[in-house]
C-alpha cells in the first residue's frame, strides 16, 4: 500500500514537472513565431527599400553619379548596388512620381529629390522594423537561457523515458511540441537553438543624411546628372 502511494505520488510529481516543461517551451515557441513574423515583415520592407534605392540609382544614370550619391548621403557604399546590376524589374510596385516645373531640367531635379525623400522615408520604416526584430531576437535568446537554466533536460528526458507515450498523448502533454516520430529520437527534439539574426538575410539599415540637410547639394548633382545625359531625362520625366 505504501509502495503504492509512494509510486502514485512520484508519477504526479513527473506529470506536473512535464507540464510546466511544456508550458514554458510553448511560451517561447510563441515569441520564436513572433520573431519570425517580424523578420517577414522586415523582408517585405528590405524589399520596398530596394526599390527605392534602385529607382535612384536608375535616375542617377551611371556609376560616376551614383558614387557621387553615396558619398553625398553618408552611406559607406552603394546599397543593393549589386542586385540593381542583375535586376532592373524593380518599377513593379513603385509609385509613379508626378513632378511639375516649367522647364525639363527643373522637374529632373524635383524628380530626384522627392525619389530621396520617399527612399529615406522608407529606409527609416526599414530600420525601426529592423531595430525592433533585434530587440525581441535578444530577448528571446534572454528568455531561452533562463529556460534551459531553469529545467533540467536530462531529467526531462529521464522522466518522458520512464512515463508511457500512449498516456501522455492521450492527455495531450506534448501538444504540438513533438509528433510520434520525434518521441522517437526525443533528444535531439528537447533543445531549442538561439536565434541568429543573420539567418534572416536582411542587410543592415543604411544610416543616410536628411533630405534637408543635403537639399542643394542633391539638386546640384541633379545638375551635373542633367548635364550629361539631358537627352535621355525626358523619357523618364512626365
Amino acid at each position: 500500500m505504501h509502495e503504492d502511494i509512494l509510486g502514485a505520488l512520484t508519477k504526479e510529481v513527473k506529470e506536473e514537472v512535464i507540464e510546466n516543461y511544456l508550458y514554458d517551451r510553448r511560451l517561447i515557441e510563441e515569441q520564436i513565431n513572433y520573431v519570425n513574423e517580424l523578420a517577414q515583415q522586415a523582408s517585405q520592407l528590405e524589399a520596398i527599400l530596394y526599390r527605392r534605392f534602385a529607382r535612384t540609382y536608375e535616375l542617377l544614370t551611371e556609376s560616376e553619379f551614383i558614387d557621387q550619391f553615396v558619398r553625398l548621403t553618408g552611406l559607406k557604399e552603394a546599397a543593393f548596388e549589386a542586385r540593381f546590376q542583375k535586376d532592373r524589374g524593380f518599377p513593379r510596385g513603385l509609385r509613379f512620381i508626378k513632378v511639375r516645373s516649367f522647364t525639363l531640367r527643373a522637374r529632373f531635379k524635383k524628380l530626384l529629390l522627392e525619389s530621396y525623400r520617399r527612399l529615406f522615408s522608407w529606409n527609416k520604416a526599414y530600420k525601426k522594423a529592423h531595430e525592433h526584430l533585434k530587440q525581441e531576437a535578444r530577448a528571446v535568446n534572454h528568455n531561452l537561457k533562463k529556460f534551459e537554466d531553469d529545467h533540467d533536460l536530462l531529467a526531462i528526458l529521464n522522466f518522458l523515458k520512464d512515463m508511457d507515450v500512449d498516456m501522455l498523448e492521450r492527455k495531450h502533454f506534448l501538444g504540438e511540441n513533438f509528433t510520434p516520430q520525434e518521441i522517437a529520437s526525443i533528444e535531439k527534439t528537447l533543445r531549442m537553438a538561439p536565434i541568429r539574426i543573420e539567418r534572416f538575410k536582411l542587410i543592415s539599415p543604411p544610416d543616410l543624411a536628411e533630405p534637408k540637410s543635403i537639399q542643394k547639394k542633391l539638386g546640384a548633382l541633379a545638375d551635373c546628372v542633367y548635364g550629361r545625359f539631358g537627352h535621355r531625362i525626358r523619357i523618364v520625366v512626365k
